[in-house]
């Protein structure tokens, strides 16, 4: 995984003032199990000198006093102590004194919840800018938080969660409901009750799902415009932030629709095809489906093949919008009703130098 995202994820880095040419720098942050920070970084040409770090709770000011860790740039690699699991830090990297990258961990560990990661940090080749950590959150359904998972969600400052879960998976009201403004913008996708019962009979074979979740994927470019327009208008909206938007394996519909913002801000298509993925890596099927594992070897391939984000699975989405609009830019314009205006206005508020 760490090597995808150091090929893809080329983050911003300051140059320095009386220098021609900074280093090519690439860094990736990933949180472990107890909550600490595993840093890794690439440099071309490769300099000498070491590495400061420092931290804060807010994205947006980070007092470079006392780094909170430092290392040898030749050391590719640090450890970065996290004293308190339960709060959200972001961090500059100050290499050699010089050259600065912002970074936080894609993935935060929430008990309780899959999936849950940090859109922040992707590269805008097109504006010379980066998308801003903190803003938007993505993750797998979120009802079944204990009280300290919560708090959690609390000291991330998330204000809205955009749950896309048709009622039927919702079950009850969700007691999230009295601590955030729950937003439900439903994206059917059919029966799933009835492909997981039909798998486990197995009646439906692993190239059956396969073309199930393509053609859904289809379906949700063509059908559901207007709920894409709801969803934007309260990313359009400074006072929704920070937000999470979540399905009920923060794969899918989720998948579609963060590739649909980040498509929206000038994020190359491979980083966008690297998130969808990522899902692979944070989205436990074993945890989602217990009996998964008890059922003969082809239903096992099926479910797995349903839970999985393939590469395929997202090209369906982006064939459909360019077969009926020539490119995703104009599905995005004409499908969702993105002004020029407004698309400016999103980057203004979710893009930074």
């Amino acid at each position: 995984m760490y090597k995808n995202l150091l090929n893809l994820l080329v983050l911003a880095v300051l140059l320095p003032s009386c220098s021609g040419t900074a280093p090519h720098i690439s860094v990736v942050c990933e949180e472990n199990n107890v909550g600490n920070c595993i840093v890794k970084w690439e440099m071309a040409p490769l300099i000498k000198g070491n590495i400061k770090v420092y931290a804060s709770t807010d994205p947006d000011f980070i007092p470079e006093d006392v780094p909170v860790a430092m290392a040898d740039i030749s050391d590719l690699k640090m450890t970065i102590v996290t004293n308190d699991p339960t709060k959200r830090y972001y961090y500059t990297l100050l290499f050699d004194d010089k050259y600065r990258v912002k970074i936080a961990t894609r993935n935060i560990n929430i008990p309780g919840v899959q999936n849950f990661r940090d859109l922040g940090g992707y590269p805008s080749y097109s504006t010379k800018k980066q998308m801003r950590w903190g803003m938007i959150y993505r993750s797998a359904e979120i009802d079944s938080l204990e009280c300290s998972s919560r708090r959690e969600l609390k000291n991330l400052g998330i204000k809205t969660l955009i749950d896309l879960r048709a009622s039927s998976e919702i079950g009850r009201q969700s007691p999230l409901q009295k601590g955030f403004n729950v937003v439900h913008i439903p994206l059917a996708t059919g029966d799933m009750e009835g492909i997981l019962k039909g798998i486990r009979e197995e009646k439906i074979k692993c190239d059956t799902v396969y073309r199930m979740v393509e053609r859904m994927n289809r379906v949700l470019i063509d059908q559901y415009t207007k709920e894409y327009r709801q969803i934007f208008d309260i990313l359009l909206d400074k006072n929704s932030y920070p937000v999470v938007i979540h399905c009920s394996s923060g794969k899918g519909r989720t998948g579609i629709v963060s590739a649909l913002v980040l498509a929206a801000l000038g994020i190359n298509e491979d980083i966008i095809m690297e998130d969808y993925r990522l899902s692979n890596d944070y989205f436990n099927i074993p945890s989602a489906s217990k009996y998964a594992y008890q059922l003969p070897a082809r239903s096992q391939e099926a479910i797995t093949t349903l839970f999985s984000a393939r590469e395929d699975f997202l090209n369906a989405a982006k064939d459909e919008a360019e077969r009926r609009y020539g490119d995703m830019d104009t599905y995005l314009r004409k499908g969702i009703g993105l002004s020029k205006n407004e698309i400016k206005r999103l980057r203004s508020i979710l893009l930074s130098n």
